[in-house]
């Protein structure tokens, strides 16, 4: 099988931008394709990071204001990402962010893992020493910045970016891009849950030994060391969301409690 082009690569190397206010002057009807793909990226960040609440209403009206774009871009951003199953869209109704629910993660969870194995076998397969290198640097930055995460918006987007970052670059010797696309979608749906959690990070700050074992079996090649190190962590992690599914910590079960109050105070 040939090995994918730059340009493929590049594009698994870096994470979506962060969801923001567009900016600037009225852009001409020639980069009509630019502005829907401005769309896409922004509206994707925005159901992945949960600003856009699972299960919510998504207005066009309300995302061309917010976003500034127009109401066709957003329209076709948002049957984009119907089609990775980020939106649903109902009858009447309009454009809805996907739910999340406690049943059902266990199969996307292991979904993912399936596709997981076999990108990374040839991914590793497939690397040289300035992939080597480019992943000794991208798990360095995300280990400071996986130390730095507090209770602000900002250090949750940073981890977020730079774990996914590091997941492009792990994967992004692999020479099969349908794996690679089928990766990218299952793997948006579950940074929607991880993007929930906040004491994710925390767990994972203890992993720190388990994930530098595993990075030292990617970068000397040995293959299966490095797949069932992956195994191991891929459960670990996922049975870590599943009990915060069920059971949520007890900082988030307060605030429910509080706002429970408030809105009971104010009917």
């Amino acid at each position: 099988m040939n090995r994918p082009d730059t340009a493929s690569r590049a594009s698994l190397r870096a994470p979506e931008e962060p969801l923001q206010a567009a900016a600037g002057p009225f852009i001409a009807d020639h980069d009509d394709q630019s502005i829907t793909h401005r769309a896409y990226v922004q509206i994707r960040a925005g159901l992945i990071s949960c600003r856009l609440k699972p299960g919510s209403r998504l207005k066009i009206s309300q995302l061309q204001r917010d976003l500034g774009i127009s109401q066709a871009a957003a329209r076709e951003g948002l049957s984009r990402l119907a089609a990775e199953g980020l939106v649903t869209i109902e009858r009447n109704s309009g454009f809805r962010a996907g739910p999340l629910s406690v049943d059902g993660y266990r199969e996307l969870a292991d979904a993912c893992l399936t596709i997981e194995l076999p990108v990374l076998r040839s991914s590793i397969a497939n690397g040289d020493i300035a992939w080597e290198g480019a992943l000794l640097s991208a798990y360095h930055i995300s280990s400071r910045v996986l130390a730095q995460v507090g209770d602000d918006e900002f250090s949750m987007d940073a981890y977020v970016r730079q774990r996914e970052g590091f997941y492009r670059l792990l994967f992004a010797r692999c020479d099969n891009q349908w794996l690679l696309h089928a990766w990218a979608q299952l793997y948006a749906q579950q940074m929607r849950y991880r993007h929930t959690f906040r004491e994710l990070a925390r767990y994972e700050q203890g992993l720190h030994e388990d994930y530098r074992r595993f990075l030292d079996a990617v970068i000397d090649h040995r293959v299966e060391e490095a797949l069932d190190l992956w195994r191991e962590n891929h459960d670990k992690v996922v049975a870590f969301i599943e009990a915060n599914l069920e059971h949520p910590p007890a900082e988030a079960r307060r605030k429910a409690r509080r706002r429970s109050g408030e809105d009971q105070a104010t009917a």
